[in-house]
């Protein structure tokens, strides 16, 4: 992904039946103010190429009987040859965190900038499965509904943004990288 001839960042919705997600560059309406922040450190493989950081959102929604579960997660990734695992730093918005929807959605209505405390958990999960290079991810941008949002379908916006990263860090089709995750989903 890269910026479009207009300035704005390129940007990616895939559709598969109830599935929906979009991947861009960045997204500042998703910038927090910091609460807390989480710190996983995991057993990775190193890369054998230096790489160049890395920074991207994506943002779900499923559709499933009544409930529309939704996410918009994003971050950086530095990759490190002078590390031995992978850390990831999950920045969140608080507890019981609220706000106005103001962070632009590209699949459905506004969200509330932020990530609740509530969700953390998920999201380091979601990076667990997916596992970026030796380096260190850092989730500094997020919506949610307050409503709709789910640890599930925080946890999958994790699993698709580290697997969205590794794919622009390789050169890979980010394209079909995404779908087949989505496709996977539960």
């Amino acid at each position: 992904m890269s910026i479009s001839a207009r300035g704005e960042p390129d940007q990616m919705v895939i559709s598969l039946g109830t599935r929906r997600a979009s991947v861009i560059d960045d997204e500042p309406t998703a910038s927090f103010a910091l609460g807390t922040v989480i710190l996983e450190s995991v057993q990775t493989k190193s890369a054998r190429d230096t790489f160049r950081p890395v920074r991207a959102v994506v943002e779900i929604l499923r559709h499933s009987g009544g409930l529309m579960p939704r996410a918009l997660l994003g971050g950086a990734f530095t990759p490190s040859e002078d590390e031995a695992d992978l850390l990831i730093e999950v920045q969140t918005s608080g507890e019981g965190s609220t706000g106005k929807p103001s962070c632009k959605s590209h699949l459905w209505t506004p969200l509330i900038p932020g990530l609740p405390d509530e969700f953390a958990r998920s999201v380091v999960d979601g990076f667990i499965r997916r596992p970026l290079p030796v380096g260190r991810i850092v989730v500094d941008r997020a919506g949610f509904d307050p409503v709709e949002s789910s640890p599930l379908a925080f946890e999958l916006a994790a699993e698709l943004l580290a697997i969205v990263l590794h794919a622009m860090l390789m050169g890979g089709e980010v394209e079909q990288s995404a779908r087949a995750a989505i496709e996977a989903w539960p």
